[in-house]
């Protein structure tokens, strides 16, 4: 919101309780609300001063104004798209259209938004090697240093044709032979 949709808001709050503005004023609450969108702000006046006669400061319209969003984001399902059908005719492709576009950035205003390092955490990050279930493979090879899903070496590097013991003692029972006994 700018400082001008601030003051709008200000001298709609204005209405109410009467303050009376200044620019320090509008300064200082930009510093706090700033950030919030000018409709929001002005229904959380109108909340408000709707179920007290206090007078509102910065974090009331804060408060109110961040509970409205996360009330309006708790009726979005799925990726973007609220539950609701859009109101128009699907056999008007444009109005449709246009209803869904209306719905999808409503949903991505009103959406809880994650920090940048949160959304980046796993970047970058090896992912582990997938097993094939129970067996010798599902385990590392202690004597030849064979990795998870590899086949166990010769010391020369070949490959064997059978696993080593060490390696068929540590691993897990296959589940066909966890069904037999």
């Amino acid at each position: 919101m700018t400082p001008a949709e601030l003051a709008e808001v200000l001298g709609f709050a204005a209405f109410y309780d009467n303050r009376t503005l200044g620019e320090g004023d509008v300064r200082a609450w930009h510093l706090i609300v700033g950030h919030l969108d000018a409709a929001d702000a002005k229904q959380a006046v109108v909340t408000h001063y709707g179920t007290t006669r206090d007078r509102m400061m910065p974090a009331d319209m804060l408060r109110l104004a961040t509970h409205t969003r996360e009330d309006q984001a708790a009726h979005i399902q799925g990726p973007g798209l609220p539950p609701e059908i859009p109101d128009a005719d699907p056999d008007d492709v444009p109005a449709y259209l246009a209803a869904v576009r209306q719905q999808r950035h409503r949903a991505a205003v009103t959406g809880t938004r994650r920090p940048v390092r949160e959304l980046l955490a796993g970047v970058g990050r090896a992912l582990p090697r997938p097993t094939r279930g129970t067996g010798p493979r599902s385990v590392p090879c202690a004597t030849c240093g064979a990795e998870i899903g590899r086949a166990c070496t010769r010391p020369s590097g070949a490959r064997r044709a059978t696993y080593h013991s060490a390696r068929i003692d540590a691993a897990p029972p296959r589940a066909y032979l966890q069904e037999i006994s």
